[in-house]
């Protein structure tokens, strides 16, 4: 793989994941937040695991990122905390691991994101405008997913592809 692929898959999952870090903020609420309720969106979620396929093929997104960017961002994205609440508002809560070696610049910013759902269909409005995805919830587990184009290769040629991305319950 090589190093321009690999700098273009890291863009691209930058900005699939830009909406939550976007959204993400200290949590003041000194009331508890808002009642989950099982199998919703609602709560409180860490990613799992990211992954992108070409319809073909299927790459662990989290094990290249580790790879090329560092071990210190996968350790500070996979340690963010963001909850889904109630009123439509999403919250996060930084990581101290986003503050190590290197992982400064992938810190969450304090900004106010919210969000919105439609049968199979989650809409996160943060700063740079609505981004909607696929989701599933399975027990304790979420998963988001949305269909891109872009030229991941360099080649001219944009590729279509499917991000997903997994949450857990914490």
């Amino acid at each position: 793989m090589n190093m321009t692929h690999v700098s273009r898959l890291l863009a691209w999952v930058f900005v699939v994941t830009m909406p939550l870090w976007f959204g993400s903020c200290k949590n003041n609420d000194s009331n508890g937040g808002d009642p989950v309720t099982p199998n919703s969106v609602e709560g409180s979620w860490k990613i799992s695991g990211m992954k992108l396929s070409d319809g073909k093929t299927t790459q662990d997104y989290l094990a290249l990122m580790k790879q090329y960017a560092g071990e210190d961002v996968v350790a500070c994205l996979t340690d963010i905390t963001f909850t889904l609440k109630g009123n439509g508002t999403v919250t996060g809560t930084d990581s101290p691991k986003c503050k190590s070696n290197g992982a400064d610049e992938y810190n969450p910013v304090g900004k106010q994101a919210t969000w919105k759902t439609a049968g199979n269909k989650l809409t996160i409005t943060g700063e740079d405008g609505p981004s909607t995805y696929d989701y599933t919830i399975n027990g304790n587990v979420m998963t988001w997913s949305i269909l891109e184009k872009d030229d991941l290769d360099g080649d001219g040629v944009e590729e279509t592809y499917t991000t997903t991305v997994e949450f857990k319950r914490v």
